[in-house]
């Protein structure tokens, strides 16, 4: 929809819709409404004639029309001629003719007159807001686009009785408008009223196609179904019963998970991140338990949400209304934020291991996902901006089951390094085009976070108001993560890669780009037999005492990561080398079957199989 703007000065209070006549001393001042409209373009532009009559006038006898705020001079005019009475026809322009809404109503226009001043002499007029309408003679034609926002309970497609209606719930609209001069999109966003209804309007004569959705972000919790798009196109108006039938059933699905803030070094304070969510419209409640790893210390104080019962080892929170009709963050989670410090006595190589659970309701169709154990490794040192997959696979190029690793779970990482908070992170993932985007499910975050699709495969993570402290200042407390698993396209070939890799932003500063994370499908028996399409070249294989690899590429002085493993996938040879040709001896190796694989920083060069005899 356009919108037409006359600029000048914007009066906020009303009057009559008619104009008013104003006397003061020597002068007579009448507003006189205009309006020009061009049906062609949708557009109306608004003004006000002055006519003033000053009256016992002279040669060079002057009138000023002068804005009553600012005191500035809008226009302004000379009796040139010595008329006696002078009669004077001066334009003042409007501000805010919002044309396009206005011809919504019945056909008018409407606008407000400046507040101004008319001075002549020793007289002032100082006349107050008025408000016009004016009737539009050829208005262009808008159309409209309504429907419901509900809860299905029932899974029927339509509203009955049982059935939630939805006000929460935001309707996008755009529009492809294509006027006279200029081919172009336009949208917008309002709520449904309290019965869930919504309407939506558009400048019919130029449109070539509407569409009306729910946010994508909405779209996690309530993904669209056969009676309920996630968007609605059309091309003709009005149209009616657009509606958003948001599926549920009575089952609940309650799950919890743990992620930390980056990963731990020794004697270093770190974040833990203990959550529970219910991806059911009914509410759960109940209680979320993480037990520590007997070698780290929980520090209540520097934790920005703290147990509310500690007994031993074992934390506990209360929760209750886990529901995704609720909102807030990511709606239907409840996170907690715990501070820990390792021992003294943990080095690097060690792993601290936590155990997180809570309680199954009667309806909980996945008991299994309400417990969860894991470990996590203690390093040295480490890129706080980093991304992992879980599984994280076997040898250089990550192999994965191709039966049982269906389901892969990506964490990434962040951290404040500046100088300053940092007021809002946005993580933005490009999704591996064999991975399936609709699967998506958030397991935990670090701070409230508002997930949404920016494309068809391309989610981003939005963490609004973190004010995440820098390093600097509060090193603990500089980190972030988000969490989320997704499922992979079936029946992959041998071979085929799974990269990954993200985007972090930090306010306003250029991205800050993880590295990249590599799943490779195994072949039967732990053979992944391909060589890349060419782009290794092995002779002689099978060979008896050494064989030599070729790397078919232009590049020079990349650093190529070579590991040669046994058919259950245990690394026999490894080494770096910046040559594209290199050799391999069998020495210590008996009579088979191997596999190698070859990587640079930036993901895989080649897999394959070798044949010592």
């Amino acid at each position: 929809m356009k919108k037409i703007y006359v600029f000048l000065i914007c009066c906020l209070s009303y009057a009559n819709a008619n104009s008013q006549s104003y006397v003061q001393g020597d002068i007579n001042v009448m507003p006189q409404p205009m309006m020009t409209h061009d049906s062609t373009t949708c557009t109306s532009n608004c003004n006000l004639m002055y006519s003033i009559m000053i009256s016992n006038s002279f040669m060079g006898d002057s009138v000023k029309i002068k804005d009553q705020s600012s005191g500035s001079v809008i226009v302004y005019d000379v009796n040139m001629s010595g008329a006696n009475p002078w009669y004077v026809y001066l334009p003042v322009p409007v501000y805010n003719s919002f044309v396009g809404d206005n011809e919504l109503m019945g056909g008018n226009a409407s606008f407000f007159g400046p507040t101004v001043k008319v001075i002549s002499g020793p007289d002032t007029i100082y006349n107050i807001n008025n408000y016009y309408i004016l009737p539009v003679s050829n208005p262009c034609n808008y159309g409209t686009v309504s429907g419901r926002i509900y809860v299905d309970h029932n899974n029927d497609c339509s509203f009955n009785t049982g059935d939630v209606a939805l006000s929460s719930i935001p309707v996008e609209w755009s529009a492809n408008l294509n006027s006279p001069s200029m081919t172009y999109s336009f949208g917008s966003g309002f709520y449904s009223d309290g019965s869930g209804m919504y309407t939506a309007q558009v400048l019919e004569s130029w449109m070539l196609d509407y569409s009306v959705n729910i946010p994508s972000n909405y779209q996690f919790i309530f993904p669209s179904t056969t009676c309920s798009p996630a968007s609605y196109l059309f091309t003709t108006l009005p149209q009616v019963n657009a509606d958003f039938s948001l599926q549920c059933s009575s089952s609940v699905d309650v799950q919890c998970y743990a992620g930390s803030s980056g990963v731990i070094r020794p004697n270093v304070p770190f974040s833990m991140f203990p959550s529970v969510s219910n991806t059911g419209c009914d509410s759960a409640s109940g209680q979320l338990r993480l037990v520590l790893d007997s070698r780290v210390t929980y520090n209540a104080a520097l934790s920005s949400s703290p147990a509310p019962s500690v007994s031993g080892d074992t934390l506990t929170w209360n929760y209750s209304g886990l529901t995704n009709l609720t909102s807030g963050g990511y709606w239907n989670s409840f996170f907690a934020n715990i501070n820990l410090t390792p021992d003294p006595t943990v080095i690097s190589g060690d792993m601290l291991c936590f155990h997180v659970f809570t309680n199954v309701p009667a309806a909980d169709v996945n008991p299994a996902n309400n417990d969860y154990s894991f470990c996590l490794p203690v390093v040295s040192s480490y890129d706080p901006n980093f991304k992992e997959v879980s599984p994280a696979g076997t040898t250089a190029a990550g192999l994965i089951d191709p039966i049982s690793d269906t389901v892969l779970t990506y964490t990434i990482h962040f951290q404040n390094t500046g100088t300053a908070p940092a007021m809002t992170v946005s993580v933005t993932d490009s999704l591996d085009a064999d991975l399936i985007p609709s699967s998506l499910q958030i397991l935990g975050s670090s701070h409230n976070v508002t997930p949404v699709w920016s494309a068809p495969n391309v989610v981003s993570f939005t963490f609004y108001g973190i004010n995440l402290p820098d390093s600097t200042s509060n090193e603990a407390a500089s980190h972030g993560s988000v969490t989320f698993r997704i499922k992979r396209q079936p029946s992959l070939a041998a071979g085929t890669q799974i990269r990954n890799k993200a985007e972090i932003y930090f306010d306003f500063n250029p991205a800050v780009v993880t590295n990249t994370t590599l799943n490779t499908i195994q072949g039967p028996a732990g053979i992944t037999d391909i060589v890349n399409n060419g782009s290794v070249s092995v002779y002689p294989n099978p060979f008896s005492d050494n064989t030599t690899f070729m790397i078919n590429t232009d590049k020079s002085g990349e650093v190529y990561s070579f590991e040669l493993s046994d058919v259950l996938g245990k690394s026999v040879k490894s080494m770096k080398t910046t040559d594209r040709q290199f050799s391999v001896s069998r020495e210590g190796l008996q009579n088979g079957m191997y596999f190698y694989s070859i990587t640079t920083a930036d993901g895989l060069v080649g897999i394959g199989k070798v044949i010592i005899k």
